[in-house]
């Protein structure tokens, strides 16, 4: 009996007892939802309004107007960066162009040309400007062509043009003008102030554009300024000249290539026995006070004998210098100095110092020195000479037969000297 009581009393295992915890988890499950729905209502009910939704965009908006502009700023920093690249390099390269020219580096000066684009833009220049017309001015720099003479065969002063010169013609053509005109003359200096207030050019050659900044040039005696233009494409720094203008350039070539001479009737009726060959207005400026010249000019020349005389501006200085070397000659722009001096002394002590220079020549047989230094007393000094002593009696020619040996012209050249009176 207590063994059966016992076992009674132990816990028993089988099924659960009826009735279930179900529905606690159904409960539990419906409280989630609930949960998540009212969360969901919260967070809803805490985004932005309508009015926080414009202004929203609104930022948006300005955020990509800003950056639009930002990059459109950069790209017009770039374009302008661009554009001076060729600009600045020009600036850089002017006092280049003021060095060659000041030490007669014509090396230097045609390795700055770009022959091909200026050969390029006169012809393009040349045919949509002139229509045919080859008597413009510049035709005498620009052109392959000749001088036009009258029906005596005298030069009338009038270019006439055939056809732009090609990139060999024109590097020729331009740098023998500059060697002649420019190399030697005073004061040669880069006008900075002008340069840097253009704002610069644009040349199109084929499907190139260059932009450029004409750089001026000024020497004594050379009228308006010179422009050489340095240009490059947009964003290159190799700048080069591509265009050149020379306003005077005609007038100096005419007087070179092919002056206009007086007729010997073409005399002033107001003073009908004034002789043209010593007409003042050929050295302007000119009109030194002399004693009339004797009926035979060869009659009673002096003896040869050296002046002693030697200038003392260092520009003239430089002109007999030059004539020193051996071969030298004056090129125009030491003629125009010469021809220019205001102080006659200064000008007649020139004279005397070409003469003996001449003298020397003549004692060595110097051919060549005979030649370029009577030829540089007679295109500084031919405003002296007498009727009927044209340039082949004052100058030591080389023909076919040779050279005059005769100190004759010496004499004539003393003669001209011992007359001219500067005071």
């Amino acid at each position: 009996m207590g063994q059966m009581q016992a076992s009674q009393q132990k816990p028993g295992y089988g099924p659960p007892k009826k009735g279930s915890n179900a529905g606690v988890i159904v409960g539990v499950i419906v409280g989630v939802i609930a949960l998540v729905i009212v969360l969901a209502a919260v967070f809803m009910g805490s985004g932005p309004t309508p009015e926080d939704q414009t202004k929203q965009r609104a930022a948006d908006d300005l955020k990509k107007r800003k950056e639009e502009m930002a990059k459109k700023d950069a790209e017009v920093a770039a374009e302008n960066e661009a554009k001076l690249k060729p600009i600045n390099a020009a600036m850089e390269q002017a006092p280049a162009i003021e060095a060659a020219l000041r030490n007669g580096d014509a090396a230097t000066l045609e390795a700055m040309f770009d022959w091909n684009v200026y050969a390029s833009y006169n012809a393009n220049w040349i045919a949509g400007n002139w229509g045919g017309s080859w008597d413009y001015k510049e035709a005498a720099l620009l052109c392959v062509g000749e001088w036009v003479k009258d029906a005596d065969g005298a030069p009338t002063g009038v270019f006439m043009g055939k056809a732009a010169h090609g990139a060999d013609g024109l590097k020729q053509r331009v740098m023998e003008y500059i060697k002649d005109f420019y190399f030697g003359a005073q004061d040669i200096k880069w006008e900075k102030a002008r340069t840097e207030a253009h704002a610069g050019n644009s040349v199109t050659v084929g499907s190139t554009t260059y932009l450029t900044k004409p750089v001026y040039i000024s020497f004594k005696g050379s009228g308006p300024e010179k422009e050489f233009w340095l240009g490059a494409p947009k964003g290159s720094t190799d700048v080069r000249i591509v265009n050149f203008i020379d306003k005077g350039a005609f007038t100096k070539l005419q007087e070179k290539e092919a002056p206009r001479q007086r007729k010997v009737d073409d005399r002033d009726p107001r003073n009908p026995d004034r002789d043209p060959a010593r007409d003042p207005a050929r050295d302007p400026g000119e009109n030194p006070p002399m004693e009339d010249p004797p009926a035979d000019p060869d009659q009673n020349l002096p003896n040869v004998a050296k002046t002693g005389a030697m200038p003392t501006d260092a520009a003239l200085v430089n002109c007999v210098k030059e004539l020193q070397k051996d071969g030298g000659k004056l090129n125009a722009a030491r003629v125009s100095q010469v021809k220019g001096e205001p102080n006659k002394v200064e000008k007649k002590a020139t004279m005397g110092a070409m003469i003996d220079l001449l003298i020397d020549a003549v004692n060595k047989k110097d051919r060549n020195g005979k030649l370029n230094i009577s030829n540089a007393l007679y295109d500084c000094f031919q405003f002296l000479r007498y009727e009927g002593w044209e340039k082949e009696e004052l100058v030591y020619t080389i023909g076919f037969d040779g050279q005059s040996e005769s100190d004759i012209i010496v004499r004539r050249w003393i003669e001209l000297y011992n007359s001219y009176k500067p005071e």
